[in-house]
């Protein structure tokens, strides 16, 4: 085995050794391992290879991570997608069961559920929720025809149009997320929340939990549902994941460059792994949050909503989270604050006034959702 390290050592140095001996690093650091144990054969070794420079060796090993992050990425993103179009409707009900277990909350153990179709908290947030989803596409093609017009005076001004281009496109882009027919589940958890998931398209979850202990308005309600469609308008489930993993593979380069030996990992993951996902991504989500509360109460103006149940619902929200102090590892904006700029948007929206007579149709509306439940109970 000695003779045949040499032999392998020394046929090596003949073309850009450096480069040859840094490309086959595992078989010379076993060698070396092995010729050390002879008196005289690792300072022959050394002579006949020299070991490859720093700055060689360490943007290798950082590139040679970052496409082992990659390839494992996207590698499960497209398994993801064959297990999902082998089976749509059995991978769709697959995701909502692990959704329902992840989110469930219980003090009586009871196992998670959904309501089912007859449940009046089901048609009470499926027929709130129809209308939100209608006044949500309505505002993405408002948003889209003024964009499209200001790009073109933009363009006429020659002025730069990078940014209006980009909103354009997520705009466009949301038009055909929010298409489709619409689940909405109200499930048995007592947790107070309402989310929509990137794993599952085109569904929107609300726990029981909270509408038992904030007892929304119907406003109120839409607003909920509005701030979760804005956040399937803008993609922000898609790129919170994309966030972080990219942090992932930061984390990964980093730690190859300050712990090649694998030692102090496992420590070092447990400290900078959390300060890295609180400087980055959840940053990112405090900023997504506020851009789909600004978005969710263009959607309630768009609809014939009242405007102010967006504020008095955050406000709500806050109450019962009890959270008061901003802090650089929240995910969500502070309550207070959020109430107050929600506060200014509505003064803003009400001084722009509507372009149809919002009364008569939400008067209307409402004459539609009484009837429909009335036809409910008579045919149940």
């Amino acid at each position: 085995a000695t003779r045949q390290c040499v032999y392998m050592l020394a046929s090596g140095s003949a073309h850009t050794l450096p480069l040859r001996a840094l490309l086959r690093g595992v078989r010379l650091r076993a060698c070396r391992r092995l010729l050390s144990s002879t008196s005289g054969a690792a300072s022959a070794a050394r002579s006949i290879v020299p070991e490859a420079p720093w700055y060689l060796r360490r943007p290798v090993r950082v590139f040679r991570v970052a496409v082992l992050g990659f390839t494992l990425y996207q590698t499960g993103k497209a398994a993801g997608h064959t297990e999902a179009l082998q089976d749509p409707d059995g991978m769709v009900k697959t995701l909502v069961k692990a959704i329902l277990e992840s989110q469930h909350v219980s003090s009586r153990g009871a196992k998670p559920e959904a309501h089912g179709a007859d449940s009046p908290l089901q048609v009470h947030v499926k027929a709130v929720g129809e209308r939100v989803l209608a006044a949500t596409r309505a505002w993405v093609a408002h948003e889209t025809a003024r964009l499209e017009a200001e790009l073109e005076a933009a363009k006429a001004r020659g002025e730069y149009l990078g940014d209006l281009r980009d909103h354009l496109r997520d705009l466009r882009a949301g038009a055909e997320r929010i298409a489709g027919e619409w689940t909405w589940l109200v499930t048995n958890s007592e947790g107070v929340n309402a989310f929509v998931s990137p794993y599952c398209p085109r569904h929107v979850f609300v726990h029981e939990g909270l509408l038992h202990a904030l007892t929304p308005t119907e406003d109120e309600l839409a607003f909920l549902i509005a701030h979760e469609l804005s956040h399937v308008v803008f993609a922000h489930g898609e790129r919170q994941l994309e966030h972080t993993a990219i942090a992932a593979t930061a984390q990964l380069v980093v730690l190859s460059l300050i712990d090649p030996t694998g030692v102090l990992e496992f420590v070092l993951t447990a400290t900078f792994g959390q300060w890295l996902e609180a400087a980055y991504v959840k940053e990112y989500s405090r900023v997504s949050e506020a851009q789909a509360d600004d978005c969710g109460i263009g959607i309630l103006h768009a609809g014939c909503f009242d405007i102010r149940a967006a504020s008095s619902m955050m406000a709500k929200v806050g109450e019962a989270s009890g959270h008061t102090r901003a802090s650089w590892t929240d995910t969500h904006p502070p309550p207070l604050e959020r109430v107050e700029h929600l506060q200014r948007r509505a003064v803003a929206l009400a001084e722009e006034g509507t372009h149809q007579d919002c009364r008569s149709v939400v008067q209307l509306l409402k004459r539609l959702y009484r009837a429909s439940t009335r036809s409910k109970r008579e045919f149940a």
